[in-house]
């Protein structure tokens, strides 16, 4: 018999985050890598600026290893966990799951720190659909993969993030006869890995710190002028690439 429904409470989100050096790697045709690590810093800011607008969101955690990312975290009034020397995508996720228990929290929000077309109001309405259900998932646009994932309580499933993660998600909660809803949003859909993701991106028009990179980067093809190792949006970092 399934368990029955609970309705979200205090829901913590949680941003796991790789060292800027070396994000991105399948974006090499396009950019260089200090131009990787920067794209991967306004979009991370992007990501942190909407879940910290969200009405519905308590506490928000980034976990990395990059010292530099804990600073971004703290501009953008989040908190930042130390990801240990062996990274590893899912051990991040369940350092923080592990956190955001310690702090009481009632549900656990995994998300991606590179979908920068993601928007407050998204993140409200994927928070009420979920609402009534222990695990709620947002597919990655090739429906594959998952790009936010909602357990209430904290932990309830493990965390399988990489290849095929949705239909393994599902299956896992399947299996343990977990209440569970797919939620489809266009924002947090979109996240940029592939070359033909970064074209895409670019044809869009964004008042935002990934929508200022990318004018920055046409500016600078278009007059040659050499890249710069100051992070060119609203909080200079510097970034050893």
């Amino acid at each position: 018999m399934k368990e029955h429904r609970r309705r979200l409470a205090k829901a913590y989100a949680i941003v796991p985050v790789n060292v800027l050096k070396l994000s991105k790697a399948r974006l090499a045709p396009l950019l260089s890598p200090l131009e990787r690590a920067q794209l991967s810093v306004a979009m991370l800011e992007d990501t942190l600026e909407a879940l910290r607008k969200a009405k519905r969101l308590d506490r928000i955690t980034v976990v990395s290893a990059d010292y530099a990312v804990r600073k971004i975290a703290r501009l953008h009034g989040a908190s930042w966990l130390w990801e240990g020397r062996r990274r590893d995508l899912n051990k991040a996720v369940r350092l923080g799951i592990r956190e955001s228990k310690h702090k009481g929290a009632s549900a656990a929000l995994i998300i991606h720190a590179d979908i920068p077309l993601i928007t407050p109001r998204e993140i409200v309405d994927f928070l009420d659909h979920a609402d009534g259900y222990s695990v709620a998932l947002a597919p990655s646009k090739e429906g594959t993969g998952t790009n936010a994932l909602l357990m209430q309580p904290p932990g309830v499933i493990r965390p399988l993030f990489g290849r095929d993660s949705l239909q393994k998600h599902l299956a896992l909660a399947d299996r343990q006869g977990i209440s569970h809803r797919v939620i489809r949003a266009i924002g947090i859909s979109f996240d940029v890995d592939e070359p033909k993701d970064l074209r895409r991106l670019m044809r869009r028009r964004m008042r935002n710190d990934t929508g200022r990179f990318l004018n920055e980067m046409r500016r600078r093809k278009l007059t040659n002028t050499p890249e710069s190792s100051n992070h060119p949006f609203r909080n200079p970092i510097r970034m050893k690439v």
